[in-house]
């Protein structure tokens, strides 16, 4: 396909002022094809076009950043096992299509500096953890968003740091992410209803933190009856290690319950779209 100038990119974009619907459609298909360089001539022009074609301006500009976010997540689903922060940051594009990743990346780092920093060297896993508990849950005020659990933020981790709420799963991909820069034996636990963090003991045990209520130790029957007080037939397989993409998956599928229950069907959609490419790729390693 030939490469348009950006006179000719220009040019495309005022025929969406078209009065023929086929004339438009045709234009449409050819805005997507090219794809995201077309963004900043549609930027242009919506803020001058009339009022009844801004709104389909706004519904391409919509089409191609999720055309473009779905070739992301395709290329990022062929991975056997990917990274939980690269996947995290890429649902943020979800919501916030123009959000910077090192920022937050930065944050993550200071984050796991300052409770390094903060005990000698040699310190030991258990109590590096307790300290991350007191850094994240205390000093900086994480904790679970109870008065606005279904807010479509509380799925996306930078708004999770900027906004120090957000729902179970979230809070413990922020907690993760952290906690292994600083080396802990932690791993994601998919309990149902509400996602926990394991640690593993020098012994092989392993007890379980919640995120959402300010770093909450609790033993295997801490769990179990927490499981089954919220209407759970309890199975030992509930408190089992998931993978990366099973983290990702899930916290996909929360903001689709969100955005359903706010009415907001074409974003539900085309997140379960992501989904679907999501669970097409390699089943990754847990």
């Amino acid at each position: 396909m030939k490469t348009l100038t950006e006179t000719e990119m220009r040019s495309l974009v005022t025929l969406l002022d078209d009065e023929d619907q086929d004339s438009v459609n045709i234009v449409r298909s050819e805005i997507l094809k090219i794809g995201e360089p077309m963004l900043p001539y549609l930027d242009e022009f919506r803020a001058s076009c009339a009022a009844g074609v801004a709104s389909l301006v706004e519904a391409i500009k919509l089409d191609v950043r999720f055309q473009g976010l779905r070739e992301s997540f395709e290329r990022f689903a062929l991975e056997p096992d990917f990274d939980l922060e690269e996947g995290a940051f890429l649902l943020c594009r979800f919501g916030y299509p123009q959000v910077e990743r090192t920022p937050y990346v930065e944050w993550l780092e200071k984050a796991a500096e300052d409770v390094r920093s903060g005990q000698p060297l040699g310190t030991d896993a258990y109590t590096t953890m307790q300290r991350l508990n007191v850094r994240l849950f205390r000093e900086l005020g994480f904790t679970g968003n109870e008065e606005n659990y279904y807010d479509p933020d509380n799925s996306f981790l930078n708004r999770v740091i900027e906004t120090r709420r957000g729902i179970p799963v979230t809070l413990s991909v922020l907690y993760l992410l952290i906690a292994r820069r600083l080396g802990l034996p932690v791993h994601g636990v998919g309990t149902p209803g509400h996602f926990l963090v394991g640690f593993t003991e020098p012994q092989g045990g392993v007890f379980f933190i919640d995120p959402f209520h300010g770093g909450k130790l609790m033993t295997t029957q801490e769990v179990q009856r927490m499981l089954i007080r919220s209407g759970y037939d309890y199975r030992a397989d509930m408190l089992n290690r998931v993978s990366n993409r099973e983290i990702v998956v899930r916290m996909m599928r929360n903001l689709i319950a969100v955005y359903h229950k706010a009415g907001s069907v074409v974003r539900a959609e085309k997140l379960g779209a992501l989904v679907d490419v999501m669970l097409k790729g390699p089943r990754a390693k847990a």
